[in-house]
């Protein structure tokens, strides 16, 4: 066994919220979320009609102990698809916060949108706000360039409503 880096641990220690001696100590508690559920998958970029999984079939992960949010605003959702495979490869869990815990989906942050097109079927997708010319654009994060960024709010054809309903506050990727 080998002792950690300074880096490693100040890493390690402002990822569970604690000061790094705490981390030193035998008797050190280390806080831990709340445990959460994967409700559902989204299509990492590419529009895909949004799917929420059986209550039994819900997988359940522990969350970020820093957030302070009502866990009723918190899920969890899989990625799906390669728009955003440079930092969330099929598989990752995403924790999410709704918007409507008051969390801002600001630029530099990943969001969750959803749409109703005409027929009125839901779609969802995770992007990137980037901030352009004073414009808000999602986009996506993909080796794949058959992916492109749109700008947020601008009419899409056969699109009846498009909002953001969440920002990405973590994500747990498989080894």
């Amino acid at each position: 066994m080998r002792e950690p880096s300074f880096e490693e641990l100040f890493r390690v220690a402002d990822l569970f919220g604690v000061e790094p001696g705490h981390l030193l100590s035998p008797n050190t508690l280390i806080p831990l979320g709340h445990s959460l559920q994967v409700r559902g998958r989204v299509e990492a970029g590419a529009w895909a009609v949004a799917y929420e999984y059986a209550q039994d079939d819900m997988l359940t992960f522990t969350g970020r102990a820093d957030i302070d949010v009502d866990p009723k605003h918190r899920f969890g959702l899989m990625v799906r698809g390669d728009s955003m495979d440079e930092m969330y490869p099929e598989g990752t869990i995403l924790e999410c916060v709704s918007v409507f815990a008051g969390i801002e989906p600001a630029p530099g942050k990943r969001v969750i949108m959803v749409r109703k097109n005409l027929d009125g079927d839901v779609e969802a997708t995770v992007k990137e706000l980037v901030e352009r010319d004073g414009d808000l654009w999602a986009v996506p994060r993909s080796s794949n360039p058959a992916h492109f960024p749109f700008k947020v709010g601008e009419p899409q054809p056969g699109i009846t409503e498009v909002q953001i309903i969440a920002v990405v506050v973590a994500s747990i990727r498989q080894e």
